[in-house]
C-alpha cells in the first residue's frame, strides 16, 4: 500500500481504444493512473488504478477530481474540449506540460483559431463566426456556395456538414448549432482539393521531427476513415508546414509537444482547416511512429507532464510507408465478424477487433468495427491498398 500511496498521480481524460497506448506509457513509467470520462464501459478503466466518473468536458468538474486526488499531472485526449480543460487544469495547479487556459482556446475552437490564421497570414479558408442563429441564417441567403459549416468545439467531424444551396444550408445551421457545446458555429468556403495532417513534435519552438499523410473518408465525407505517410506532398509542403508550425510556436510561445495541422491543399497550397494540440484519434500515433522511428505516444506523455524533451530517442524507422483503417459498415445491423485477405494481412503491424458478435452497429457513419494497421515498402502499392480495403475486407452484418 505504501509503495502504492508513493507513485506520482497521473489523471487521464478518457479512457477508450485511443488512450490505452496513453496508459500503457504511463504504467510503464509506473505513474498511479486515474481516468474519467462519462461512459463507464470504456477498455482503458480496467487498465488504469482508479476510474472516477466525470464529464471532461465540465473543467470545473475535473479540477475538483483533481484537487482532491492531489494529482502530479494531467493529460487530454482525442477531443478539443478536454484539451482545453487539461489546459485549464494544469493553469490552476501549475502542473506545466499544457498551453495556458487562453491560448487552448485560441487554437482548439474553431472561430478563434481561424482568426489566427487571417492575423498570421497563414493559408484558410476564411471562416465567418456566428453567436445567434438567426444571423447565421440570413448570412446563408447570399452565401456563395458550396459551404461548410462547423461546430467550434467538436472533433471527428461532428457536426459539420457541407451545403450546396440555402435549403441544405438551413439544416447545417440548425445541425451545427445543436452539437456546439458552447453554441458557436463558423461558416466557410468549401475548397476542392486533397486533405492532408502533419504532425510534428515541437522542441524549443523549433520542429524536432514530422510527416504527413494523406487522408481518405469514403463512407462519411467528415471523418478520416484511412491514412497513409508519408503523404504524396509531404517533400514538395514540408518546408512550408514547418515554417507554419513554427510561426504559430513563435508567436503564441507554446510549450513543447505535438502539433497537427489538417488542411486542403489546392495549386500547391495548404489552405489549413484545423489544429490540434493533443492525442489523436484511431491510434493515428501507430503508424506516425512506424515511419519516424520515435514512440510518439511516449513523446505525447513526455510533454504533457512537462519533462525535458530534448533527448527523445529516435529509432532505425520500421516501415518506409505505413497507414491505419478504420473498418466500418455501409449499413446498420449486427455484426457478426470480420474476414480481412491474406495478402492484406501479410502488411498488418495490428489489428484491433473493437466489435464482437452480436453487437449491434447503430451508426454506420461513425461507428468503427475494428482497425488495422499496417506497413508497405512502396507509395503506390500503399495508395492502391488504402483504397480498396472497404472492398476487399468483408463485414458480415445482417
Amino acid at each position: 500500500m505504501e509503495k502504492i500511496m508513493n507513485k506520482k498521480k497521473v489523471l487521464l481524460l478518457n479512457a477508450g481504444h485511443t488512450e490505452i497506448p496513453i496508459i500503457e506509457r504511463l504504467k510503464s513509467r509506473n505513474y498511479f493512473v486515474i481516468t474519467s470520462g462519462n461512459r463507464e464501459d470504456m477498455p482503458g478503466h480496467k487498465m488504469a488504478d482508479k476510474y472516477i466518473k466525470a464529464d471532461y468536458s465540465d473543467k470545473e468538474a475535473i479540477l475538483k477530481i483533481a484537487e482532491e486526488e492531489k494529482i502530479d499531472g494531467i493529460i487530454s485526449c482525442a477531443y478539443d474540449t478536454a484539451y482545453t480543460t487539461a489546459a485549464y487544469v494544469a493553469e490552476k495547479l501549475g502542473l506545466g506540460g499544457h498551453d495556458s487556459y487562453e491560448k487552448a482556446c485560441l487554437l482548439h475552437q474553431k472561430d478563434n483559431f481561424k482568426s489566427l490564421c487571417v492575423k498570421l497570414n497563414i493559408p484558410n479558408p476564411i471562416s465567418t463566426p456566428f453567436f445567434e442563429k438567426e444571423k447565421a441564417l440570413e448570412y446563408i441567403k447570399t452565401a456563395d456556395y458550396p459551404i461548410m459549416v462547423k461546430p467550434v468545439d467538436q472533433a471527428s467531424g461532428i457536426g459539420i456538414m457541407r451545403a450546396d444551396n440555402e435549403d441544405e444550408g438551413k439544416i447545417a445551421v440548425e445541425n451545427a448549432f445543436e452539437k456546439s457545446k458552447e453554441k458557436r458555429i463558423v461558416i466557410e468556403p468549401f475548397i476542392e482539393g486533397a486533405q492532408e495532417s502533419f504532425v510534428a513534435f515541437v522542441v524549443d519552438g523549433r520542429v524536432m521531427i514530422c510527416t504527413a499523410c494523406d487522408c481518405y473518408s469514403p463512407i462519411n465525407p467528415f471523418l478520416i476513415q484511412t491514412e497513409t505517410m508519408p503523404s504524396k506532398n509531404f517533400s514538395i509542403l514540408k518546408e512550408q508546414l514547418i515554417g507554419i508550425t513554427e510561426k504559430l510556436f513563435s508567436e503564441l510561445d507554446l510549450v513543447d509537444g505535438i502539433i497537427t495541422l489538417q488542411y486542403i491543399v489546392k495549386d500547391g497550397i495548404p489552405y489549413v482547416i484545423e489544429m490540434m494540440r493533443r492525442c489523436l484519434g484511431n491510434r493515428f500515433l501507430y503508424p506516425v511512429s512506424y515511419v519516424t522511428g520515435l514512440d510518439w505516444y511516449d513523446a505525447l506523455v513526455c510533454s504533457e507532464l512537462a519533462e525535458d524533451c530534448h533527448n527523445m530517442k529516435i529509432d532505425e524507422p520500421i516501415a518506409k510507408y505505413a497507414g491505419h483503417h478504420a473498418i466500418m459498415s455501409t449499413h446498420n445491423g449486427i455484426f457478426e465478424g470480420i474476414e480481412i485477405p491474406d495478402e492484406i494481412m501479410e502488411h498488418v503491424i495490428e489489428f484491433d477487433e473493437l466489435f464482437k458478435s452480436g453487437d449491434i452497429i447503430n451508426d454506420y457513419m461513425k461507428e468503427r468495427m475494428g482497425y488495422i494497421y499496417y506497413k508497405y515498402e512502396d507509395m503506390k502499392e500503399i495508395e492502391v491498398a488504402a483504397k480498396s480495403f472497404n472492398e476487399r475486407i468483408k463485414l458480415k452484418v445482417k
